[in-house]
């Protein structure tokens, strides 16, 4: 089997799907070895782009504090905080947070994930190559989240359960997952009067706020009617994994994204197993710029030498043939005029090189190369485009009446680099 990359992980407690670069879905069980933190995952996958880990497996709070800006936050501040209200012990947890402005203050809500799993997560391949661990539930609500200017409660339901939180004047409140399979409409009526219960001890008031978000009848029938204009009834609920992956993978450099991994553990540019390579690297990236520098020291000492002597070719030139213009070399018109065309007739040279001449005239190129041989003439440049340079072949086609062929032609940037032999 040939290896993959670029996948997109979503893991939650009944198991185990993968998205792979070309589109397709492969879902798996479960399987955490007992003496392990993570699922077992083929060897095959060597790299992963994004992982959504289960939004229930996490610590979930709300927070408020009295501060006059959401960057005076910081992961000391929330876990002596949740020392407090959880009983968590600091040093086993790994915090990831959102907040804006509230009140007179900053409110919020932050996810924990033991450090444990994030040390597994860090050390094991193909989990440590993915610049985005992400949570599902957060990811799944904010997509479904359209109007952010007004207090609504936010409902994503699959066929495996329902996500649901809060959001109020402008911050999140809450937000929870309840599994169920939902195959039933029961048990849509009775996951639904839960979802409410949970919804209004986080501040839903179902007679003034909106609903938003994928619901089913059967779950939409514990809300008022009236708020129900901005949601979207499904009969048929696609799977947990199905929802999260194909969700669009937010970008790491966006400061609203709810990346886990942040901070000191985001994602450098190279793994730690090549930065063993830097000083090696940089040695020879020293070595090569100084060759690079002397290299371009001779072209330009180079150049600087070719202009002289094309100077001293186009004034020698000047007095053998006072009366003639340099076409396009000058040695050639010399040995022309001179009678010393060795490998072609001087009319033949003539003609051919009026041709070239009138055709440049109407059509200029960066003339590059020009060789007439036993007849055979070759001409090399570079145009603008390739309608320049089929313009310059028909003309030259039509002038000397002989088949002139494009023998090669190369696009670099806004130039075409040709050779056409006739």
């Amino acid at each position: 089997m040939a290896e993959t990359d670029n996948t997109v992980i979503s893991w939650c407690p009944n198991g185990m799907a993968m998205r792979e670069a070309e589109g397709y879905i492969n879902f798996s069980p479960l399987n955490i070895p007992e003496d392990a933190l993570l699922p077992e995952i083929s060897e095959n996958i060597i790299a992963c782009d994004a992982v959504y880990l289960p939004m229930e497996d996490m610590l979930v709070r709300h927070f408020t504090f009295p501060l006059k800006h959401p960057k005076f936050l910081d992961s000391d501040i929330l876990l002596e905080e949740l020392d407090d209200i959880a009983g968590i012990e600091p040093d086993d947890w790994w915090l990831t947070w959102q907040a804006g402005a509230y009140d007179d203050g900053i409110a919020g809500l932050v996810f924990g994930i033991r450090k444990p799993l994030k040390h597994a997560l860090n050390a094991t391949m193909p989990w440590q190559s993915s610049p985005l661990i992400l949570v599902d539930g957060w990811q799944r609500l904010n997509h479904a989240l359209t109007a952010q200017d007004t207090d609504v409660a936010v409902v994503d339901a699959d066929a495996d359960g329902i996500f649901f939180g809060l959001y109020k004047h402008g911050v999140w409140m809450g937000m929870r997952r309840l599994n169920a399979d939902m195959h039933s409409e029961e048990t849509q009526a009775t996951m639904a009067e839960q979802m409410l219960w949970s919804l209004q001890a986080m501040g839903f008031d179902a007679e003034v706020m909106q609903v938003q978000g994928r619901l089913t009848p059967a779950i939409a029938a514990v809300f008022p009617e009236s708020a129900l204009s901005e949601t979207t009834l499904e009969t048929s609920l696609a799977q947990r994994h199905i929802t999260n992956l194909t969700l669009p993978l937010p970008l790491t450099t966006d400061k609203q994204t709810l990346n886990i991994r942040h901070g000191s553990w985001a994602q450098r540019t190279t793994s730690a197993a090549l930065r063993m390579w830097y000083r090696p690297a940089l040695i020879a990236a020293g070595v090569c710029f100084l060759w690079l520098g002397l290299l371009a020291a001779d072209n330009y000492r180079m150049q600087d030498g070719m202009a002289k002597m094309d100077t001293a070719i186009a004034d020698a030139f000047h007095r053998g043939l006072p009366e003639q213009p340099v076409i396009i070399d000058a040695i050639a018109q010399l040995r022309q005029a001179a009678g010393g065309a060795e490998t072609s007739s001087s009319s033949q040279v003539s003609k051919t090189l009026e041709h070239i001449s009138k055709v440049f005239q109407d059509t200029p190129w960066q003339m590059q190369e020009f060789n007439l041989i036993r007849g055979s003439v070759t001409l090399a440049g570079k145009v603008k485009s390739l309608d320049t340079l089929n313009t310059i072949k028909d003309q030259l086609s039509r002038l000397s009446g002989m088949d002139v062929q494009i023998a090669d032609t190369d696009l670099n940037g806004d130039e075409v680099s040709f050779r056409m032999r006739w």
